[in-house]
């Protein structure tokens, strides 16, 4: 089992469309994929995939560090699962909701979960658990890079987004150094750009150039079709029509460049 937090301090910055696309390219390979909104904005579980949280929390599941398992949702699609986010986790958020060795507690159960000591409600072996981190850096985005194997940061390559890019890296940086040495950066992704324009050509070149080769090669374009997908709450591989394939290959490009580079630092 593989996890990814996909982590930037920048809202708008694709975290929930990255996730929800990486998860449908992931799935349609053959994958088994559980999905965590940890984000109490609920845009991935609630907005993107319509599952909403019910039974056991995943705040309540942090706070009781409880079986996670209790909180899987199933989706509409084979071999997807996702733990939506809930009210619960904005007590967190703030501190009001007090958690002795708060920051580990979503290692702890995905360590269940891992190792087969968490198999209720029908789950069964995860290939790749997606984290879906809130656009700020605090408690439930330290939570997501401690049990994480590795990060994912979209980027947002304008002048505001490579400033909050430069401070999520030192956040993922210290995460590491205190929490989890075994952290990964598995790279940045380009994202929500128009390659058409100067400014934007401009603006990613910047980002390659003092970030090398932590810059995914596969860059994500700004489409209508994108937010299309996430309001029919189906991720673009599983949309029908010629008008999607262009944007769904992306995110096929994009896996299996992740694939790789996973492959090159096992």
């Amino acid at each position: 089992m593989q996890i990814i937090a996909i982590t930037n301090l920048k809202g708008g910055s694709a975290k929930s469309t990255t996730t929800f696309n990486l998860a449908g390219v992931l799935v349609e390979a053959g994958f088994k994929v559980l999905c965590i909104d940890i984000d109490p904005q609920k845009t991935l579980g609630d907005a993107f995939f319509g599952v909403q949280a019910k039974g056991e929390t995943l705040s309540a599941v942090l706070v009781k560090d409880s079986l996670l398992s209790l909180a899987v949702q199933p989706t509409k699609f084979e071999r997807l699962q996702v733990v939506p986010a809930d009210d619960g986790l904005k007590g967190i958020k703030s501190g009001q909701t007090q958690i002795e060795g708060g920051e580990l507690r979503l290692r702890s159960c995905l360590t269940r979960l891992k190792t087969n000591l968490d198999q209720v409600n029908g789950v069964g072996q995860i290939d790749w658990v997606l984290i879906d981190c809130p656009p700020s850096l605090d408690r439930l985005t330290m939570n997501a890079l401690v049990a994480s194997d590795y990060v994912l940061i979209p980027v947002d390559a304008g002048a505001g987004g490579r400033v909050a890019l430069a401070d999520t890296l030192e956040y993922v940086y210290s995460a590491r150094k205190w929490y989890n040495p075994t952290l990964k950066v598995l790279g940045l992704l380009i994202s929500n750009t128009d390659t058409r324009t100067v400014y934007d050509q401009e603006t990613a070149a910047l980002v390659r150039e003092r970030y090398g080769d932590l810059v995914f090669k596969t860059t994500v374009t700004a489409s209508v079709r994108i937010r299309e997908s996430a309001e029919l709450q189906m991720p673009l591989v599983f949309c029908k029509g010629a008008e999607f394939t262009r944007y769904a290959d992306i995110y096929r490009t994009l896996r299996d460049e992740l694939l790789q580079r996973i492959r090159s630092k096992a």
